[in-house]
């Protein structure tokens, strides 16, 4: 039997480098988090989806939830003010042995990436989409290059990442630092995931440039006026 596992999409940023909301902001009709939860629901490897919420908004995620993800929300939990207390909110709330950990700004996630990293995750620490690295990253310090990385390891996270849940939990128990994603977290156990190369158009959501970006996917992914793949609203 294929594994399935729970999804924790987390929503609960302050959106500081977009200047609004961006959970909410318009993308073709529907607001951004609608997308990503929409993809969750459509996945045959999530079982159960818990989205993480700040608390000011917790009533209009959970009505996006329930539309958007209606056979599958199983709770909109308030997160904290760093990633990690916001995945530990969503992790708690879950019993699955292995789960996916999801950025609420990814609209443009497909089930099929999703299906694939869990599947990849099923008998190691985790698994996790990742691009490799196109442009010449450098090292900065002071201003100024201090290295000069090879390019050809470097490859860029995504989500979801799905990771042992009582793995992550030991791991964040071992100090209250933040991570800047799961994998780092499940490293602090000496645990590496395994790479499942994702699509450079799950992009995430961080500045106003990046909804254009992703309208122009979504119109070429979908011909106008059909219903999608991922919900029942035509795209605009």
């Amino acid at each position: 039997m294929s594994l399935t596992v729970d999804a924790v999409i987390v929503a609960a940023g302050a959106s500081t480098r977009f200047g609004l909301d961006k959970l909410a902001a318009e993308l073709a009709g529907r607001p951004v988090l609608a997308w990503t939860l929409a993809a969750y629901e459509a996945a045959a490897s999530i079982d159960r989806v818990i989205v993480v919420s700040a608390p000011e908004r917790r009533g209009w995620v959970t009505e996006l939830a329930l539309r958007w993800a209606p056979t599958k929300c199983l709770a909109v939990v308030e997160g904290g003010a760093r990633r990690r207390e916001s995945v530990e909110a969503g992790l708690r709330a879950s019993r699955c042995r292995y789960v996916a950990i999801a950025d609420g700004a990814r609209p443009l996630t497909s089930p099929e990436q999703i299906d694939a990293c869990v599947a990849a995750a099923e008998g190691e620490p985790g698994a996790v989409l990742a691009i490799p690295v196109t442009d010449s990253i450098k090292e900065v310090a002071d201003g100024r290059i201090a290295g000069h990385p090879d390019r050809s390891r470097l490859w860029a996270a995504q989500t979801p990442q799905v990771v042992l849940r009582q793995a992550w939990l030991d791991a964040a128990a071992r100090g209250d630092g933040d991570e800047t994603d799961d994998a780092a977290m499940l490293a602090r156990l000496g645990l590496e995931c395994v790479v499942v190369e994702g699509s450079p158009e799950n992009l995430k959501v961080t500045r106003p440039a990046d909804l254009e970006i992703a309208a122009l996917i979504l119109r070429r992914r979908f011909v106008p006026g059909s219903l999608s793949r991922v919900g029942t609203a035509p795209v605009a």
